[in-house]
């Protein structure tokens, strides 16, 4: 089943532990890398997001070198995740700072959306 914003926390850790059965591969067009995330006020605020083919290896603390850097408040973090915030007026505002806009898109795109739940019961009755 893939996680939603009905059945995963609205929690830095859950969110983050919830990319591997969000991924998109079909999205993905030959791209991966590594991403850096670093949340501000999370007790876990330091995250990698590694992307290898069709897998997805998220660990604690910022490993390896980062195509991108994203770092935002916990608050911000949350209500993106959650659907509560557009993640572009947060950036227009300065409450997102993106070391390269281009990997950030293509990590973006890569993923389903916890609040994007249309036409999940009969993608996942077949």
């Amino acid at each position: 089943m893939r996680p939603t914003v009905e059945n995963t926390p609205a929690e830095v850790e859950a969110i983050f532990r919830s990319l591997p059965a969000r991924l998109r591969p079909d999205r993905l067009n030959g791209w991966g890398g590594v991403v850096h995330f670093v949340i501000v006020g999370a007790d876990k605020p330091e995250w990698t997001v590694n992307i290898v083919g069709e897998d997805v290896d998220v660990a604690e603390g910022l490993q390896g070198e980062a195509q991108c850097t994203v770092k935002m408040g916990e608050k911000t973090f949350l209500a993106i995740e959650t659907g509560k915030k557009n993640p572009i007026f947060a950036f227009a505002k300065g409450k997102i700072r993106v070391t390269n806009v281009g990997v950030m898109r293509k990590y973006d795109r890569a993923f389903w959306k916890l609040y994007d739940t249309k036409g999940l019961e009969k993608a996942e009755a077949t």
